[in-house]
């Protein structure tokens, strides 16, 4: 690896820490969700790098007094806790907003200071052990590791930079001859070494155009069940990418945004999902995601114009940032015009989207994982599925659980009158090769 390489792998933390927790999650194969929590002050610490079910919560705040986390830190030992929901040591606002009921906290430290912790987390209690704890400890190290390296080399570039680097190269440049070639030197060096966020953007912009012209991503399909007989009704498509680098699908979307081929790469993926309906029997619906940008683009409506729109649904994801919200009612009106249903995703996961259930009037309300997590043991949150099954009837919105992973979420669910839902308890995701076999079992009046 070349000097600007080392400098701009070094720089980027938060890339680093991503990849450990997705490595955390691989290792530790009970774990759901994994975070970085960084001390954001004497008081607190911030969730500062995060996956797995924890991949929405980034910048969530955890107070130092009353939690694990603080614990850890305390402590500089690694704590373990199997139940939140008995265990005085933890936040349990906090544990309970998350949908955490068991988790692993190792303590980051760095020049024998601990900075943060490396959390591991499962919306099932019980579910870690002592060799969870050596894993995460390696990690840890890591981790502690990469956030030393950052800074370091933030204060090292510094000193350069004042030593005379600058003056150097426009010492070269002059030679030369050109002024010009002073002020380009100058401007790489800043944006090539100073600042290798623009080198990584480079690359990344680099990446995902190639994924756009090879069409490197594949779909996976997870089914959808009827509760009270368990055929399946719809099939969920959901993006699976070939890589490298090897990451999760959020990742790969959120990096196509923040270089401005989010909704390219997005469209590709429902183009991808489409392809797959043909193959569908006829009573099973297709489920689609996209995010505000895609679902308001008149390209989607363009794609479904050639297919059979009225077995397709269009989830609506990451609901925060939508700015225009004549643009969205546009594009429902367009979408139902061509049969197609409107779901809302994640709804219970915050304010935006019960708000937004509220703005497009859904055919479909999928309920969040962390509102389904421990449902048969929590009765605030039986109480605010309950709601929203009797919002559901009232305005003939469909009501489906996600993330269903135990039978006691599955009986509560059905008894709450839930009639759709999905999770691991019911069928993992796999090709659509995998679930034939269950989609054999729906029935000719499956889609209602």
């Amino acid at each position: 690896m070349g000097l600007r390489e080392t400098i701009t792998a070094a720089s980027d933390p938060t890339a680093a820490m991503h990849r450990v927790l997705e490595a955390a999650l691989v290792l530790v194969p009970s774990a759901g969700g994994a975070a970085v929590e960084l001390c954001a002050g004497p008081d607190q610490y911030v969730y500062a790098a995060t996956a797995g079910f924890l991949a929405g919560d980034l910048g969530t705040e955890v107070p130092r007094d009353g939690s694990l986390s603080g614990l850890a830190v305390e402590s500089a030992t690694t704590q373990r806790c199997d139940d939140t929901n008995s265990d005085p040591r933890v936040d349990r606002q906090v544990c309970g907003a998350l949908g955490i009921a068991s988790m692993i906290c190792v303590p980051l430290i760095r020049a024998h200071t601990t900075v943060g912790v490396l959390k591991v987390a499962s919306a099932t209690t019980a579910c870690f052990d002592a060799a969870d704890e050596a894993v995460l400890g390696e990690l840890a190290e890591f981790v502690a590791v990469v956030i030393g390296a950052a800074v370091e080399l933030s204060s090292v570039t510094a000193k350069l930079l004042d030593a005379g680097n600058q003056q150097r190269v426009a010492v070269g440049a002059l030679r030369s001859g050109s002024v010009d070639a002073v002020r380009h030197a100058r401007h790489s060096f800043v944006a090539d070494v100073i600042q290798p966020g623009a080198v990584v953007d480079a690359n990344a912009r680099t990446r995902i155009e190639r994924t756009l012209a090879d069409g490197g991503l594949m779909m996976a399909v997870q089914p959808v069940f009827s509760l009270p007989d368990h055929a399946v009704v719809e099939v969920e498509a959901l993006a699976r990418f070939t890589g490298p680098p090897e990451r999760t699908p959020d990742l790969w979307f959120a990096e196509a945004a923040a270089v401005g081929l989010g909704l390219e790469l997005e469209l590709l993926a429902v183009e991808r999902a489409l392809e797959l309906l043909p193959r569908l029997p006829p009573s099973v619906r297709l489920a689609v995601n996209a995010g505000p940008s895609t679902f308001c683009a008149g390209a989607l409506v363009e794609m479904l114009r050639d297919t059979d729109a009225d077995r397709v649904v269009v989830e609506l994801t990451e609901h925060v940032d939508i700015e225009d919200y004549p643009a969205l009612h546009r594009a429902c009106l367009a979408l139902r015009d061509l049969g197609t249903k409107v779901a809302i995703d994640d709804t219970g996961n915050g304010f935006a989207s019960l708000s937004l259930i509220l703005e497009v009037g859904p055919e479909i309300i999928k309920l969040d994982r962390r509102l389904t997590a421990g449902i048969d043991l929590d009765p605030i949150r039986r109480a605010l599925a309950s709601a929203l099954v009797t919002f559901g009837n009232d305005t003939a919105a469909e009501v489906v659980a996600e993330g269903i992973e135990t039978e006691g979420e599955l009986q509560t669910l059905t008894e709450l009158g839930i009639a759709r839902g999905q999770g691991f308890y019911l069928a993992r995701p796999g090709t659509l090769e995998d679930v034939l076999p269950l989609l054999a079992r729906a029935g000719p009046d499956a889609v209602p």
